[in-house]
């Protein structure tokens, strides 16, 4: 007597699906015009209500990209105060840590591109050859993070990199009184853009020593429009 074999039935896997193609954050979100004019037309009006902004040398700034923003940091409200009074859109550069944070989807709603701190980023200093030969904007705060104790703090390299790469303007701003915001009833708060910086090499490629120079004369610019207690360690070749 044959014994039957149970019959093995096949079971059809369902294809896998395609995995998504990882986003590349060195290109930035460009974000509406309709919603970025709205969003820095309700932030002019917050700061209306609980600033007293004062500008100052806002002629300076050129009409159209392409240039660079170079501010100190003394406040998170930095971040869309130096181009709120602004017309043309900026795109923020970025510590690479806020993309993977709570905040990420905001940061690349607002068209920031990140940068890997401590470290040559050559990610960054392609997108950014390429942003500006488009004629964008870029705002950077050189210094990498905010002053807790209001004095300007050594800058990081990156800026100098970039700028002299680019050959574009570097405009430096100073920002002065934030550190109060929401701690203080209308403090007065001070932007001070200065007149534009164009940076160039020495000689026919870009040395380290250039890197240095160009990133300096930006930070003694910006701290020569701040009052005297905010210019920490550029303070002191100013007379």
């Amino acid at each position: 007597m044959q014994e039957h074999q149970p019959q093995s039935s096949t079971i059809a896997s369902a294809p896998a699906r395609p995995a998504k193609p990882a986003k590349n954050l060195y290109e930035p979100y460009v974000t509406p015009a309709w919603f970025w004019v709205s969003l820095r037309t309700v932030a002019r009006f917050v700061f209306l209500l609980i600033l007293n902004v004062k500008l100052v040398g806002h002629k300076n700034v050129p009409k159209s990209g392409p240039y660079i923003i170079a501010a100190n940091h003394l406040s998170w409200t930095d971040v869309p105060l130096v181009p709120a009074y602004l017309a043309p859109r900026v795109i923020y550069i970025a510590k690479e840590e806020l993309f993977k944070g709570k905040v990420g989807w905001l940061v690349r709603l607002l068209g920031a591109i990140p940068v890997k701190r401590g470290e040559a980023d050559r990610q960054l200093l392609r997108a950014s050859d390429d942003l500006l030969k488009r004629g964008k904007i870029l705002v950077i705060f050189p210094e990498g993070t905010r002053s807790k104790t209001r004095q300007m703090a050594q800058a990081h390299a990156g800026l100098g990199m970039i700028a002299l790469r680019a050959g574009v303007p570097v405009v430096p701003v100073a920002i002065h009184g934030s550190e109060g915001s929401f701690k203080k009833f209308r403090p007065r708060v001070t932007i001070t853009y200065g007149e534009p910086i164009i940076l160039k090499p020495r000689g026919a490629k870009i040395t380290k020593e250039d890197v240095g120079d160009a990133t300096a004369t930006v930070m003694h610019r910006i701290a020569e429009m701040l009052p005297p207690p905010y210019r920490g360690v550029y303070g002191d070749e100013i007379v």
